[in-house]
């Protein structure tokens, strides 16, 4: 009986060890994709794969267009979760176009790259739909129009504008703001017509490049605040929750997680539709000294300005929504 005592002793310990982090499993076929980490399960045998895009951009500033860590450039992704990775370099070229005049619009505009990996081979494997964009070194070549005339892009129909007045509801604070005159006033509560007898209707058409510049810019800038506003009317509670939640389960960890820095990054996809992702700047640690950055994603929403609603639209929205997380 003795012989056997050490084995039994040492199966809980196994047991315990059986699925978790090691060190770089296996190689890639492209020099442009690499294995950062690997999980394995009970007979050790690899389970999943982190990887990372070691991607360059040409233009370099195409990068700033997307997220890095989403594109699994800047953070690894678990193969599992992540078979297939798409970064639209396009999606703030309005926002670009009316904050500065003039934007690089890029071709191809969506870069969408497949991945695999073979367990039996130990081996990672990649592929962009696009052919010809990822170089062999890693390099993205994009073309690119270098646009400058926001209102042929953008699809915003102003028509006769007359000067309106926004009442923010929350802060009392009202902003100007111009609205299609032929268009009926559905929200009375947000709108309130401003009557004065010198008011005056602008027609579009016959405002100067830079004015018509410096309306659209006020135009989506009203519609950024409005589409954060409508999200947190809508969910601004369960994301408290969610944060609560983390918060608890950090302090039952012997940690203090400071998280009072909130992030709103509004995305215009269609008129007037916003994606809307929110982002916790946080920081954990045991002492005020040992901080560390724990940036906490509170999920992307699609807000309708015009049908007054607000989506979930990735995992971590609707699980914050339906409380999934706290199962």
């Amino acid at each position: 009986m003795r012989k056997f005592l050490p084995t039994i002793l040492m199966m809980p310990l196994l047991i315990c060890g059986c699925v978790g982090m090691s060190t770089t499993d296996g190689s890639s076929t492209k020099q442009w994709i690499s294995i950062v980490s690997s999980k394995s399960d009970l007979d050790g045998s690899t389970a999943d794969v982190c990887y990372k895009l070691n991607l360059r951009f040409n233009p370099a500033e195409a990068e700033d267009r997307i997220d890095t860590d989403r594109a699994c450039i800047t953070r690894c992704c678990w193969y599992s979760e992540n078979k297939s990775v798409q970064m639209d370099f396009n999606a703030g070229f309005a926002d670009d176009l009316v904050e500065n005049g003039t934007a690089k619009k890029y071709e191809p505009e969506i870069l969408t790259v497949n991945v695999s990996y073979s367990p039996f081979l130990k081996t990672i494997h990649a592929k962009a739909e696009q052919k010809g964009v990822i170089k062999s070194d890693g390099i993205v070549q994009l073309e690119y129009d270098q646009v400058t005339k926001p209102d042929q892009f953008l699809d915003l129909d102003f028509g006769t504008q007359t000067a309106k007045l926004y009442r923010d509801s929350d802060t009392k604070q009202g902003t100007y703001l111009f609205a299609p005159e032929k268009k009926p006033d559905t929200t009375p509560e947000i709108y309130t017509d401003i009557k004065t007898d010198d008011e005056e209707e602008t027609n579009y058409n016959d405002l100067s490049d830079s004015a018509r510049q410096e309306l659209l810019k006020k135009k989506l800038s009203y519609e950024r605040r409005q589409a954060v506003l409508l999200l947190k009317r809508f969910y601004n509670k369960e994301i408290d929750a969610y944060i609560l939640a983390i918060d608890k389960a950090k302090r039952a960890q012997g940690l203090v997680l400071m998280s009072n820095d909130r992030d709103w990054t509004t995305v215009k996809i269609g008129t007037p539709i916003y994606k809307v992702t929110c982002k916790v700047n946080g920081k954990l640690g045991k002492t005020p000294s040992t901080m560390k950055e724990f940036p906490i994603s509170c999920g992307s929403y699609e807000v309708n300005l015009d049908e007054k609603t607000v989506t979930p639209i990735d995992t971590a929205a609707i699980s914050i929504v339906n409380g999934e997380y706290m199962n």
